[in-house]
């Protein structure tokens, strides 16, 4: 029995027919394979096999209460099937409904000219992903109050409307802004100049070489390289 669905057969109609058949099948009790001596051939069958025929037996023999349960198994199947077609017709159904009073709700709106931004669709999915940032936590209070303002900004777009929306973008721009400069945690002291010692020198350091001699920046010349260098008496 081939019981693929028919485009002519609504689905839930054949799985159901198809369960139904399958219960008013009779369960077979045994089940005996036989080998025709002669050309080989082998046939199964759930009576005798015929006069000649070596038979071997595939499926023993079933008690009766063996037979009974598998026909309770079976009309268990069948009921979880026809509620679970009936569930997902159900489902179907509510489906197309919502469907069509959106599309009903649509052409009202464009038949009055006016659209109620604050009850469309998008409004109610840009307030679900604002109350879900608000819910979650970013790695850092930056992070996080970026994302709530641009999920409050998505949501004030949907729900307000383009032109409403705009509006509502220049007086936030024309608000004037706060900001609120954190102190340190602990006191800072500037670091003023140390003033130098009027009584001590400052510490020699070469101003200008020649080829053979360099001057210090107190007039002292040393050899410009080997014995007696500058940099022999540091």
């Amino acid at each position: 029995m081939d019981c693929r669905p028919r485009p002519w057969f609504p689905g839930m109609s054949v799985a159901l027919f198809c369960a139904g058949a399958a219960l008013a099948l009779p369960a077979t009790a045994q089940v005996l394979r036989c080998t025709d001596a002669r050309t080989g051939k082998v046939t199964y069958t759930d009576s005798a096999c015929d006069a000649g025929d070596r038979s071997q037996e595939v499926q023993a023999r079933k008690s009766p209460e063996e037979l009974e349960r598998e026909r309770a198994a079976g009309e268990q199947a069948a009921q979880r099937l026809r509620e679970r077609l009936a569930a997902e017709a159900q489902a179907a159904e509510r489906r197309e409904e919502r469907e069509a009073q959106k599309a009903r709700d649509a052409a009202r709106n464009r038949a009055a000219g006016t659209q109620d931004h604050a009850r469309s669709p998008a409004c109610q999915d840009a307030r679900r992903q604002l109350n879900a940032v608000a819910a979650s936590s970013a790695r850092t209070p930056e992070e996080q109050a970026a994302r709530l303002e641009a999920a409050q900004r998505q949501m004030d777009f949907s729900c307000l409307g383009p032109e409403a929306y705009a509006q509502a973008e220049l007086a936030r721009a024309n608000r004037p802004q706060v900001v609120v400069v954190q102190p340190p945690a602990w006191p800072v002291h500037p670091i003023r100049p140390r003033p130098p010692h009027p009584d001590r020198p400052g510490r020699p350091h070469i101003k200008e070489c020649s080829a053979f001699t360099c001057t210090d920046n107190n007039g002292k010349r040393y050899p410009r390289t080997g014995r007696g260098s500058f940099e022999e008496r540091r």
